[in-house]
């Protein structure tokens, strides 16, 4: 509507502008008109100023010579008549043009325009013309009654084309243009609005052969290739998330591999005491009560000792969606260390877990975040010697909002020109057979998912330190304010 306002205002401006001046040269064409009457008299003047008809007629001041002049040349209410210059100067209208008149005898013909009395104007045509050594002019007066009139009418006519075309204008932005230009404009507008918050579903519907049925057509095919699109990202998208989340549950299933053989000795100490206890209850039936009492209690102690074990594996090993809570920072270490402790006793390496006595909150999944520091735990053990200690930091402290967590061993270390691209997929430094090399590419998409980082300092012959920041909220609007991990995860 606005631009078909525009539009119309710039139409009015135009036919405004080429009425006015239509106006002006009919003005200047019916002024031009009477100079050129004016001219011609006084050409005829010049012609017979020596005839002796002409001689008596300005000696006697009789202008009925003139008046038949008027009548054969003159129109309009043209007026002619014979003035001597010497004893009408101060009374003629033709002093009030130029006292040079006097010094342009016989010359050329002088014309204004002036005011009369009664406030009416006159055009008047001074012809110099020399009788018997005297100086006199003939006078040629025409009233501008009629072309004032004329061009008052003009005027009235250009006012009354302006307003009726600006009246026509409106009528027809009221109703052509709101029809023809502003509904679909106003159609435009709500379609790209949902263009715009993502929304590609209902066309848009412009019937018309213009421009903007052109544009509704045009919009409607942009809309249809970026619905296609979008779905063809979701997609994408999914399938990627799918393959994501297969890698790093081969990867929890590869590390629950690896604690398999670690944790074979855990089970088998409390199923040997349970054995034990059991021969014992079994070889003495007249044991008193308490003796059977105190076994049976071993045995259902050793029994829920196993189950946890087994959970714990199951739990680290099934696959599930993530879900980001508040939870502390030291439970899902210490879970982490549990878990990888028999592999490093396999391996004769020392675990110490540095910790904060007071908790540290932040909003992350747990399953996911124990992937990560069982991961870069394992690594860290498997580059350690026999009887050197990996160290676990959590700083008491968060700096800039964020969780510091670091994993120190005193190992072989990585090369400098290998620590850019030790976060690549595929790329390990384990000897063929030895590691996938998805690790620490998995550990680096959680990292990242978290709104964290982590980053890799190492010196040959001196040990790696893997430093993982976590920021203490992610989502606040989405985080519980209280959130214990599952029953499973706290034992």
């Amino acid at each position: 509507m606005k631009l078909a306002a525009k539009l119309i205002l710039l139409f009015i401006i135009a036919v405004s502008a080429v009425t006015i001046m239509a106006s002006q040269l009919a003005s200047m064409q019916s002024f031009a008109g009477l100079e050129k009457r004016h001219r011609a008299i006084a050409s005829s003047v010049n012609a017979i100023q020596n005839t002796s008809d002409f001689q008596t007629a300005a000696n006697t001041g009789k202008n009925i010579y003139f008046e038949r002049l008027v009548r054969t040349l003159a129109n309009n209410g043209t007026r002619i008549r014979w003035t001597w210059l010497e004893t009408d100067i101060q009374d003629s209208l033709f002093a009030r043009i130029s006292p040079s008149i006097n010094e342009n005898a016989d010359g050329q013909p002088v014309s204004t325009i002036d005011t009369a009395s009664g406030g009416k104007r006159k055009y008047f045509t001074y012809v110099p013309v020399t009788l018997d050594g005297r100086q006199g002019a003939v006078e040629i007066a025409t009233p501008l009654n009629d072309l004032d009139s004329q061009s008052r009418s003009n005027w009235f006519t250009a006012i009354f084309i302006i307003v009726a075309t600006g009246f026509m204008c409106i009528g027809v932005v009221m109703i052509a243009g709101v029809r023809w230009i502003a509904t679909p404009l106003a159609g435009l507008t709500k379609k790209m609005e949902r263009v715009g918050k993502g929304d590609f579903s209902s066309d848009l519907k412009i019937h018309a052969n213009d421009e903007l049925g052109q544009l509704a057509v045009a919009v409607n095919q942009m809309c249809d290739r970026l619905r296609q699109q979008q779905q063809t990202i979701e997609k994408e998208t999914h399938q990627r998330i799918d393959a994501i989340e297969q890698l790093r549950h081969a990867d929890r299933l590869k590390t629950v591999g690896q604690l398999a053989a670690g944790f074979a000795h855990e089970v088998g100490t409390p199923l040997n005491v349970i054995s034990g206890r059991a021969e014992m209850i079994l070889s003495d039936p007249n044991r008193s009560p308490e003796q059977i009492a105190k076994h049976a209690t071993a045995v259902k102690t050793e029994s829920e000792r196993i189950s946890k074990i087994i959970q714990k594996l199951l739990h680290f090993s099934r696959r599930s969606p993530s879900q980001k809570f508040k939870n502390d920072l030291r439970e899902v270490i210490h879970h982490s260390v549990e878990l990888i402790q028999p592999l490093a006793d396999k391996q004769q390496v020392n675990l110490t877990a540095n910790l904060p006595a007071a908790p540290a909150e932040a909003s992350f999944d747990f399953n996911q975040l124990q992937q990560v520091i069982m991961n870069l735990i394992d690594n860290a053990v498997d580059a350690s010697p026999a009887n050197q200690t990996v160290g676990i930091y959590l700083h008491p402290q968060p700096i800039n909002d964020q969780w510091k967590i670091e994993i120190a061993d005193h190992g072989s270390g990585i090369e400098k020109n290998q620590l850019d691209v030790i976060f690549e997929p595929f790329f390990t430094t384990k000897e063929v057979g030895s590691g996938t090399g998805l690790g620490l590419s998995i550990v680096h998409g959680i990292i990242e998912e978290h709104g964290g980082s982590i980053d890799c300092q190492s010196d040959l012959g001196v040990g790696t330190t893997m430093t993982i920041r976590i920021p203490i909220q992610q989502n606040p609007e989405k985080d519980l304010e209280t959130n214990d991990p599952p029953n499973d995860q706290a034992d």
